[in-house]
């Protein structure tokens, strides 16, 4: 009986550890480590170093593990610290949040064994993830009466079905992919709202004047509506001209909501800066996906405006939000480490060399230099961040 106890009482001591103590502490660095081992994994076979180690597409599957793998981990992350906060509810924390852990990561096993599992049990695996994350927080969304934030996850789960149904019937992903791209884009256009919200207004704090920057939904709504369009187009199969038009429609709504962030201060810290750059990679990756189906750039166009969109847009937005939410909730104040600069400057310049390169430079393969300043910026992150989390928080 003691030492059942005893066994309890050690369990019990092991949620209670400062690593599942919020969700950022959990899905964070196993984000960013994933990020860094796909990147490097995929790298290697794309370079025909590895053997391919599925039955298809390298690219294709490459595409689903940095959306379904790394972007969904660090979305975990990033709602189970934040929804609770919102709703006022308590945290995700202790055994709840290490057995969401652990679903996430027996799905990213499970992706890895589908030469060895058939396609339907391991897309079973990974559905329990995603299922278990929108029964923890869709009832705290609905409380906070911040639906919105239901829908990307709601089309996200429908992307990995769509992708389950591809594969299993025709042995690609390429619908189900165009859906979860789509659905990452609105949650990170939805999510910066009140991110930047906090960072401008931090940026403008030193103004006399008491200038507050508060972002306008209407704005973010037409970016929304245009990127929705352009996504069920894409997912349809409709003509290349009219894909062309809503991309192009697209990249102009993106770049309409920059509209609020012109005043003088905005741009003060590097936190401000990078979030403004998203929105332009944003819409740059939009546009030139616009001219390649519009025929009015080159065809490679189309892959350099999803590289933007991906690299510059998805994942510096990713990034940036590991690093603000790390810093915030772990205690300390938006002051940017100077390794988190050097991060931020790599997955930039890994952005530019996969995205421009190959328009510039045609006949110079970049695959490698920007898989070398992708992972660099993630495991940057994993130094500063890993003994962060693994303490309790910072009291400045």
């Amino acid at each position: 009986m003691t030492d059942l106890a005893h066994t309890s009482r050690q369990q019990a001591s092991f949620f209670y550890a400062p690593v599942f103590s919020e969700g950022f502490r959990v899905f964070f660095p196993l984000s960013a480590l994933y990020a860094v081992f796909s990147i490097v994994v995929w790298g290697l076979v794309l370079a025909d170093v590895l053997p391919v180690p599925l039955d298809a597409d390298p690219l294709l599957f490459h595409q689903y593990e940095m959306f379904f793998g790394f972007f969904t981990g660090a979305m975990a992350g990033f709602l189970t610290t934040a929804v609770p906060s919102w709703s006022n509810t308590p945290k995700i924390a202790g055994a709840q949040l290490a057995g969401l852990g652990a679903l996430w990561l027996v799905g990213r096993i499970a992706f890895w064994m589908l030469g060895v599992l058939s396609p339907t049990v391991v897309f079973v695996v990974q559905a329990f993830f995603p299922a278990a994350l929108l029964i923890v927080i869709l009832p705290r969304l609905w409380r906070a009466k911040m639906r919105h934030l239901m829908w990307p996850v709601l089309i996200l789960c429908t992307a990995q079905l769509v992708c389950f149904w591809e594969y299993s019937e025709i042995g690609v992903l390429n619908q189900g992919l165009a859906v979860a791209e789509g659905a990452f884009v609105l949650m990170v256009l939805t999510a910066l709202a009140p991110v930047s919200m906090v960072i401008v207004n931090d940026a403008l704090a030193t103004r006399e004047d008491g200038a507050v920057f508060v972002p306008r939904p209407p704005m973010r709504r037409a970016a929304l509506f245009c990127i929705s369009a352009f996504t069920l187009a894409k997912v349809l199969g409709v003509s290349d001209a009219l894909q062309g038009w809503l991309a192009l429609a697209s990249a102009c709504a993106v770049l309409n909501i920059l509209q609020d962030w012109h005043v003088v201060g905005s741009l003060r810290t590097t936190f401000a800066k990078a979030l403004y750059l998203v929105y332009w990679f944003f819409g740059i990756g939009f546009a030139l996906e616009a001219g390649g189906l519009l025929g009015l750039l080159s065809a490679g166009s189309y892959v350099s405006g999803q590289h933007m969109i991906f690299i510059g847009g998805l994942s510096l937005a990713t990034f940036m939000v590991l690093t603000i939410a790390g810093l915030r909730h772990a205690g300390y104040s938006l002051k940017l480490p100077k390794l988190l600069g050097a991060a931020i400057l790599s997955l930039i310049s890994a952005c530019l060399a996969r995205s421009l390169g190959p328009l510039l430079f045609p006949d110079l393969d970049v695959m490698p230099l920007a898989w070398l300043l992708f992972a660099p910026a993630f495991t940057l992150y994993l130094i500063h961040f890993v003994p962060v989390v693994l303490r309790e928080n910072f009291v400045e």
